[in-house]
């Protein structure tokens, strides 16, 4: 009588079957966490650069106007562009020399995500809506 120790062949079939299964699940959606978590750092260090903007308008006593042309961040009217960020600002914000803001929203493209930074007036609190996928 022989002493079998060790796996068929067709058990490790079985399991290595399983595993390619659960990677056909996991792996997409750990690409779509990790491409959207890179989007949203992105989009924070644009908050940042914005936040600096307003902290610099307001030491330094100087209006500081933000607007968009052609996908790409205008600050007093010189280009200031990020790669892979699209900005879409309506109306201008300004950031006042005495602390203030007009206010407004700040939209977002980067990737395939879509963020909208929202600047209240007139404090210029700051909030970042996460990033859905855009069409």
């Amino acid at each position: 009588m022989r002493d079998n120790k060790g796996f068929t062949i067709i058990e490790l079939l079985i399991v290595v079957s399983i595993i390619g299964l659960m990677m056909t699940v996991t792996l997409p959606m750990s690409f779509d966490m990790y491409a959207r978590y890179k989007a949203s750092l992105k989009a924070q260090e644009l908050m940042v650069v914005i936040s600096d903007l307003r902290r610099e308008s307001f030491l330094y006593s100087e209006n500081t106007v933000l607007s968009a042309n052609n996908n790409v961040l205008n600050v007093n009217g010189r280009n200031r562009g990020f790669d892979d960020i699209r900005v879409k600002i309506d109306k201008p914000i300004v950031f006042f020399k005495n602390g203030t803001t007009s206010g407004g929203f700040v939209n977002l493209i980067i990737g395939d995500y879509a963020f909208a930074l929202h600047i209240q007036a007139p404090r210029g609190d700051m909030s970042l809506e996460n990033g859905l996928k855009s069409s």
